[in-house]
């Protein structure tokens, strides 16, 4: 059992939290330090984390430096090809033995004392090895720190602690059907032009996970000053899909859409290159736009050349890390346009970009200094039971609309497994039968401290 600080069983008091079958979350799991120091094991410290793509890896000797929850990693290009990730963290004190972002490399040395590791991680050098340690540090016990697994996916990389954890394809499960209608719609496949955009958010890593993974139903009015102008028809009777997977991912696609703007080099771009996709990927697939997340922290935009990752930094404060993605076989005068575009709307000053931040921001400073504010559950119930696993086209669980909370229930749904597992949670690839407009009765959940909560929800909608 583990104990929390008032001397609760945790487990007992995150169930409470997250009633994900009811779609009722409490704010507590978005403030609470306690429960942030938790996720920080049980999430980052097992789950398969976006690392890298291979395009930012391209040569022997290439590396990137990344964090996996609190933790900062370092993913090296080896000789031989393959990729390999190390906690950027010196053995000797724990300072960080590469503080550049990215480069190429042949050994790295810690900037503290000096000791000098080469690109597979192993201690070469130790300064003053005869006479400090007269000749009796044994350098091979003393080697860099690797992570249990590393995979990828279509040039995508992955990576874990946890040794127990099941092949990366597994934990991607249905995900991937959705991942391959922007990474494989051209022969070329994608490649992340150089730089990455960082900024600072003060609220909680999970808002933009959700968010990303399947909230269109913030764009309306939240993006109506920037989505609604660039093209008017753009956010009106918007046609399309949500997908929710057992393993916590998430993505909402738009139907007969590449891009947000009206007409611009990269609609003419994706106009030309309609009929090589549709060869490639269907019909169900090749004419759309979206936003995924694939749990817990990568997300992304599809069709607006946008790739990001949410970084914890605290329980009310995390960094979001964005990347320009574009088609590797694109003409130069397309990709300079995509990139354009991608800074002028999801860069940190983006006109679309600063929309979210500032109900991320504001969300953030209500919880870290209120008190009712974080007693009453928020409602993730919409498209409840109206959800079909039998979908003809598409895998997972689908709901036929644009508007749901479908993947942000199945996002908390995984959390809550991996907070409250002493192993690794495994989920089964599917969910039992489920018809579509299936009726749930949505009862209150035991326990006082959620029972408390779903009055709060009522008491709210009775004010």
């Amino acid at each position: 059992m583990t104990t929390g600080t008032n001397g609760t069983d945790i487990n007992d008091r995150l169930a409470e939290l997250v009633n994900w079958e009811d779609g009722l979350i409490s704010p507590e799991i978005f403030i609470d330090d306690e429960i942030y120091r938790k996720e920080l094991e049980q999430v980052f410290g097992r789950a398969w984390i976006f690392i890298a793509h291979d395009s930012m890896l391209a040569k022997p000797g290439d590396f990137f430096n990344t964090y996996m929850g609190g933790d900062p990693v370092i993913a090296i290009r080896q000789k031989d090809n393959s990729v390999r990730v190390f906690l950027n963290a010196c053995r000797h004190r724990g300072m960080k033995i590469c503080r550049a972002e990215d480069g190429n490399a042949k050994n790295f040395m810690c900037t503290y004392h000096g000791w000098t590791y080469n690109t597979a991680g192993e201690l070469i050098n130790v300064p003053n090895l005869d006479t400090a340690y007269f000749n009796e540090l044994d350098q091979k016990r003393w080697g860099l720190i690797e992570v249990a697994q590393i995979a990828q996916y279509k040039g995508l990389w992955f990576a874990t602690f946890d040794a127990t954890a099941p092949p990366l394809e597994d934990f991607l499960g249905d995900m991937t059907y959705y991942i391959d209608s922007w990474v494989d719609r051209t022969p070329g496949g994608i490649e992340i032009l150089p730089g990455v955009i960082k900024w600072t958010i003060h609220g909680n890593w999970k808002m933009g996970a959700e968010q990303f993974g399947g909230d269109g139903y913030h764009a309306v009015i939240t993006h109506a000053s920037s989505l609604g102008t660039f093209d008017p028809a753009f956010l009106k009777d918007i046609k399309g899909i949500e997908f929710a997977s057992r393993q916590g991912h998430g993505y909402s696609m738009v139907f007969d859409r590449m891009t947000r703007f009206a007409d611009d080099p990269l609609g003419r771009y994706n106009e030309a290159q309609v009929p090589d996709r549709l060869e490639r990927l269907g019909d169900a697939r090749a004419n759309t736009v979206g936003n995924f997340t694939v749990f817990p922290n990568l997300s992304g935009l599809p069709g607006s050349a946008n790739l990001r990752m949410w970084h914890p930094k605290g329980p009310n404060e995390f960094e979001i890390w964005s990347w320009t993605v574009v088609d590797k076989d694109a003409p130069d005068s397309v990709k300079q346009a995509q990139r354009t575009s991608a800074a002028f709307t999801e860069g940190a000053a983006g006109v679309v970009e600063t929309d979210d931040g500032e109900n991320w921001d504001l969300i953030g400073q209500m919880l870290e200094r209120g008190v009712q504010t974080r007693k009453m559950a928020w409602n993730y119930q919409m498209g409840h039971g109206h959800e079909t696993d039998n979908d003809p086209v598409y895998p997972g669980r689908v709901l036929r609309n644009y508007f749901g909370e479908g993947p942000q229930r199945g996002f908390y749904r995984r959390w809550l497994e991996f907070m409250t597992s002493e192993e690794w949670p495994i989920a089964p690839a599917t969910e039992p039968e489920r018809t579509e407009h299936e009726a749930i009765s949505m009862k209150a959940p035991a326990g006082g401290r959620a029972i408390a909560a779903m009055k709060g929800a009522i008491n709210a909608d009775n004010r």
